[in-house]
């Protein structure tokens, strides 16, 4: 035999599908002769029987052979043999291996090898090799084709040939779908004859649940002296993975027709066995009987309550606060760490296999509010009776505050408790500079919108330092709080614990902040103790995943973030050191694309970003305002929803926000930089030629007079004015007179806002995503979620009113490269948020101010 990675003697496996979708309704070659005669029960080029695929209703790695468009329904990976046989040989007999990978989705590809069986003595078994492709076109189409070659020493008419199908899938709603398969699409030449292409039809149903379904199959071969082949075939899953699996064919032959009877039982879990009995044709009086034997290996499953039920410990590692990052280099999709974190945990929650949860602690990089909607995804998970175990190998206070909430917390031997407070940290390069020559000018509205002070001061005005204190207050009492209540302490113990750390890992145990000091894998000890015998380990991301076994498009609740400083143009991000901008150009797109979908019922903004530029987020604003009144409109405010963040979140049904969001600061500046100084320390001269009494208003060589900055101030004025507006009309419980005091750029905890009626509810994403359902008319598990917008390209922080000299010092490459081992307060300032614009651009953006 031949081996079976010879070159194709047909067609190239790309072969555009346009190309054949041209082929597939040209006449077939061949004249007057009529097609070889295919064996009885089957068609010449068929290959091994798939007893539990169908063209409508599956997307496996069998689909292969099937019906190729239903790869593009499938999974990132599956892999599948089959082997059927009545120990005599026939049509559909022999071993197959199909894999199909969906890595790129939603490309998928799918491969081959078939050992056929065919009727009557042979040495060595005909091979059929296959290749397919297929993309899925949105959630209700798909299309697909594969090229077949085969390996045949005792076949020469069959050997070398190469042939093509064709497929389609669709599933227009949630209890139907439908697949045609075109066969023998190029009517290849056996001995100088032409096959006939056959058209292969199914329907599929769901009779009122996603448990059961029904097709039946309809099959016309080229040759128009037999009769169609008719079929139908029943899949109903029982408990777990279990399904009972049935298939009748009524196949027409030389003979009469053949009447194929397969029942069975298939494992649909991440690895199944399937055993079926097999009946060739069982209207003949002791007619061979054989047997069907399949096994698969899934990246994903479909959920359905176990039939047997396992004690399960998931574990999860948090700390990593990323709201929004890009899919990778092969995609645009947008990817949701964090939010994927949460929608985990809840899915834990409802798993009745899961008894207990470990939450190991990463990187400390979370947010305060994301730190409070980890707690409250703990408690939820011991609300249902799981048991919750912390392990904190190292953490500071901000992590051991979400560590708290669980039953028993657990740091490693080297390890300990940071439990040192909180600290707010404020820049101040107004002395430096001066030193460097460099005069900063900034006009703002507002007695608390303090954000230039970093650059016009050398230390906080009182009001700036008003505003901070009462932040950190209010941010301490609620940790106090929440370290009391889960270590069930006074907050006065608390606050004197604080005043003691850090901690050694033993100190913290003595101290009663910590159940125990151990290394990771000790934890199979403690689950044993606790849950009163042997569990089994998995990892939560495991244990959760599952796809969606419902047909049709999914009702969707669209999740849209505003991530990062607000800027004009388009979004940018640098991986490098996670800086990121949400600009308003894609923003925009994304949010008319929600607005425009009719399979989107909801939206819940996602706001983490302290704002920036006022025309971006005024645009923002009239596009979600449209959305607004199109849909359902839901704000969840991250660590960070200020200044131009509260400006886009005032058209919003409802704005929801944890009690350590920080929130408000609404107000208006603008400012440049003069750099005369510099350029005459460094020997730089510069000649400005001016066209215009006011061309050099934002000139770098000379500063403001009091003329210019009367105007600028007026102009400040009517944006600040235009802000007090557009949150006026999106809150109606405040008017002018109450909201101009919670103006004037002070920034609020979302407790305190929630306080003084600047948000509506105390609560974190998922909150948000179930209001929105609530408002949608849509119950728990009736939707999906569309997050958007798609990352942005790869880029920096672009203009700065300092020097572009300057910015790529800062921020260039060189610059990123350098701040991974620069301290915290350095990479602050450069990651500035008012590097980020030009001089003179109207901002919004909340005091830049650390804490931690």
């Amino acid at each position: 035999m031949r081996p079976l990675n010879r070159p194709a003697l047909g067609l190239p496996a790309w072969l555009p599908l346009g190309i054949l979708l041209i082929a597939s309704a040209a006449p077939e070659i061949g004249h007057a002769q009529v097609a070889p005669t295919a064996p009885a029960g089957g068609r010449l080029t068929g290959g091994v029987l798939q007893p539990d695929a169908d063209g409508a209703a599956d997307h496996g790695a069998q689909m292969v052979e099937v019906n190729p468009a239903g790869l593009g329904f499938g999974s990132r990976f599956d892999l599948g043999v089959t082997y059927t046989s009545s120990g005599q040989g026939g049509p559909g007999e022999g071993f197959s291996l199909f894999g199909s990978v969906g890595a790129l989705d939603p490309y998928h590809t799918g491969f081959g090898v078939q050992l056929l069986d065919p009727a009557g003595d042979q040495d060595s078994l005909p091979a059929k090799v296959s290749w397919s492709h297929a993309l899925r076109l949105g959630d209700v189409l798909s299309v697909g084709f594969t090229w077949h070659t085969f390996v045949a020493d005792e076949n020469p008419s069959l050997d070398g040939l190469d042939t093509w199908d064709l497929g389609l899938q669709v599933r227009p709603s949630r209890w139907l779908a439908a697949g045609l398969t075109i066969t023998d699409l190029t009517t290849p030449l056996v001995d100088g004859v032409a096959l006939g292409r056959g058209y292969e039809g199914t329907l599929a149903f769901r009779p009122g649940t996603d448990r059961a379904t029904v097709s039946v199959t309809g099959r016309l071969e080229g040759d128009a002296d037999l009769d169609p082949a008719v079929g139908a075939r029943l899949n109903v899953r029982l408990f777990g993975g279990l399904a009972l699996v049935g298939r009748y064919d009524a196949l027409p032959g030389p003979d009469g027709r053949a009447h194929r009877v397969m029942l069975g039982l298939a494992d649909l879990g991440r690895f199944g066995l399937g055993l079926f009995g097999y009946a060739p044709d069982a209207s003949r009086s002791g007619d061979r009987a054989g047997v069907s034997v399949s096994a698969r290996l899934r990246s994903q499953t479909e959920p359905l309550p176990p039939l047997i039920k396992r004690r399960l410990v998931a574990e999860i590692t948090v700390g990593g606060g990323t709201e929004l990052q890009g899919g990778g280099l092969f995609s645009r999709a947008a990817k949701t760490p964090f939010l994927d974190t949460l929608l985990t945990l809840r899915a834990l929650e409802r798993d009745e296999e899961v008894a207990a949860v470990i939450v190991a602690f990463g990187a400390d990089d979370l947010g305060w509010a994301q730190a409070a909607e980890l707690r409250t995804a703990i408690a939820s998970l011991r609300a249902r009776g799981k048991q919750v175990w912390a392990w904190l190998p190292t953490g500071r206070t901000k992590a051991y505050s979400v560590a708290a909430a669980a039953d028993r917390v657990f740091t490693a031997p080297a390890g300990g408790v940071m439990l040192t407070g909180l600290d707010g940290e404020l820049i101040f390069l107004g002395d430096l500079l001066q030193k460097l020559g460099v005069r900063a000018q900034f006009v703002g509205i507002g007695d608390y919108k303090t954000a230039p002070e970093q650059f016009t001061r050398s230390g906080p005005s009182p009001a700036n330092e008003q505003m901070t204190t009462s932040l950190l207050d209010d941010l301490y009492q609620t940790v106090v709080g929440h370290i009391a209540q889960g270590r069930h302490l006074k907050p006065e113990q608390v606050r004197t614990l604080i005043d003691q750390g850090p901690y050694t890992a033993r100190e913290a145990e003595a101290a009663g902040l910590v159940d125990g000091v151990m290394h990771y894998d000790e934890f199979e000890q403690v689950a044993r103790d606790a849950l009163g015998g042997p569990a089994q380990f998995r990892d939560a991301a495991a244990v959760v995943a599952a796809r969606d076994p419902r047909w049709g498009r999914v009702p969707a609740i669209g999740v849209l973030y505003a991530v990062g400083t607000i800027t004009d143009g388009d979004s940018v991000s640098n991986p490098l050191t996670g800086a990121a901008s949400t600009g308003a150009d894609s923003f925009i797109r994304a949010a008319r694309a929600l607005r425009l979908d009719s399979n989107v019922r909801a939206v819940v903004l996602r706001i983490d970003s302290p704002g920036g530029s006022v025309t971006a987020a005024d645009a923002m604003w009239r596009e979600l305002s449209q959305l607004a009144k199109a849909k359902p409109l839901i704000v969840s405010m991250g660590d960070v929803a200020a200044s131009g963040g509260y400006y886009i979140a005032a058209p919003a049904r409802a704005i929801l926000a944890s009690p350590e969001s920080i929130t408000g600061s609404i107000g208006i500046f603008t400012g440049k930089f003069d750099l005369t100084g510099l350029y005459d320390m460094i020997g730089v001269d510069k000649l400005v030629l001016l066209r215009g009494k006011r061309a050099g208003l934002m000139a770098d060589t000379k500063p403001w007079d009091a003329d210019q900055i009367a105007l600028i101030r007026r102009s400040m004025g009517v944006l600040y004015d235009l802000f007090l507006d557009r949150v006026v009309e999106g809150r109606p419980g405040l008017d002018r007179t109450r909201l101009e005091p919670l103006a004037r750029g002070r920034v609020w905890t979302g407790q305190q806002a929630r306080a003084c009626g600047l948000i509506d509810r105390r609560a974190g994403l998922l909150t948000a995503i179930d209001l929105a359902a609530v408002e949608a008319g849509l119950g728990e598990g009736d939707y999906r979620l569309l997050r958007l917008p798609a990352s942005g390209g790869f880029g920096g922080l672009p203009r700065t009113p300092v020097s572009t000299q300057l910015a790529q010092w800062l921020v260039g490459p060189v610059g990123w490269a350098a701040q991974a081992t620069l301290p915290a307060a350095l990479r602050r300032i450069a990651n500035a948020p008012l590097l980020r614009f030009e001089s003179g651009q109207a901002l919004a953006l909340w005091p830049v101010v650390g804490l931690d």
